[in-house]
């Protein structure tokens, strides 16, 4: 049992809180200082761009024993909320949403991930784990867990919990995985459906093309077998798919790398707008003068949604 907290313990606390905070503050100073020399101002209007930055919160966490997340340059989107920590691995297009957590923490040997943060062949292989590792970790501090493997096109949705405590969670191509998704050291193999709110426990393989409804919560080590659909709790096989139901899923996940692919660039300076009119967002609508606002229209493009600048002739 941990007794209480020493001097010495309750000295370094004290320090490193004053240390942090006074880090954030001058953090800010900077930040306001940077924006009042390069902000144009007019009178009445707010000399800063904004006030501090949009998000603290620390996507990636790198562990000297447990490996190191690593991501494809070319994923999708990775919301400023998310979280992964350990071994884990993110392919190209996928996307990782709001409030997600991926925990490759208990990585057995995730030295062997000690590759640098580059994304290559050889950091997204799956390596072997010690098949008497439970045995040897009763009379040693050694972890059994494995790493968290995501392919390319797949998308975490918000306040989905992915563990690997107990072996590699494997997550191929074009996966769904619905909001509130619980995966724990499962294999979902490609372009298929984890339903809002299920939980896939230890040992659970679900095949290519299958469905798990909302809320169905899969025994430990079952099956679940292409093209099948897969309800209730404990979950057990309802019907097969039908045809349209196996292309909708690959529309669905396609789809969604388009949605993620929209978001990129929000917690950048101006968003994802174009530049053309990030100097009128900077400035509010007092930026525009009087001839402006009575040549400019903003029209809505066919092409990806954005804005852009039409004067009359």
């Amino acid at each position: 049992i941990m007794g209480p907290p020493t001097l010495w313990m309750r000295f370094r606390q004290m320090m490193g809180r004053a240390f942090r905070e006074t880090g954030q503050a001058l953090d800010r100073v900077g930040v306001r200082g940077e924006q009042h020399a390069v902000t144009t101002r007019r009178i009445g209007d707010n000399p800063y761009k904004f006030d501090d930055h949009f998000s603290r919160h620390r996507q990636q966490f790198p562990l000297i024993w447990r490996g190191q997340p690593i991501v494809h340059p070319d994923v999708a989107y990775l919301a400023p909320c998310c979280t992964m920590i350990g071994s884990v691995r993110i392919g190209a297009g996928s996307s990782v949403w709001y409030g997600a957590i991926l925990r490759g923490d208990m990585c057995e040997n995730g030295s062997s991930f000690a590759d640098g943060n580059q994304y290559n062949q050889t950091s997204t292989q799956v390596f072997e784990l010690d098949p008497h590792r439970r045995e040897t970790s009763k009379f040693s501090n050694k972890d059994v867990g494995g790493g968290i493997f995501i392919g390319d096109n797949t998308n975490v949705q918000d306040g989905c919990i992915i563990t690997a405590n107990v072996d590699h969670t494997r997550i191929g191509d074009g996966v769904t995985i619905g909001h509130l998704a619980h995966i724990h050291s499962a294999t979902v193999h490609d372009f298929s459906l984890v339903g809002m709110g299920s939980v896939l426990q230890e040992g659970v393989l679900v095949e290519s093309e299958a469905f798990i409804a909302a809320g169905a919560v899969v025994a430990p080590n079952t099956t679940v077998r292409s093209g099948e659909l897969w309800v209730g709790q404990p979950a057990r096989k309802i019907r097969d798919l039908t045809k349209a139901e196996r292309e909708k899923l690959h529309y669905q996940s396609n789809e969604y790398v388009k949605v993620a692919r929209g978001q990129s660039g929000i917690m950048e300076l101006g968003g994802n707008l174009p530049e053309s009119l990030i100097q009128y967002t900077m400035l509010g609508s007092s930026a525009l003068s009087e001839d402006d606002t009575a040549t400019a229209t903003v029209t809505q493009t066919e092409e990806g949604g954005g804005l852009s600048e039409k004067k009359d002739s």
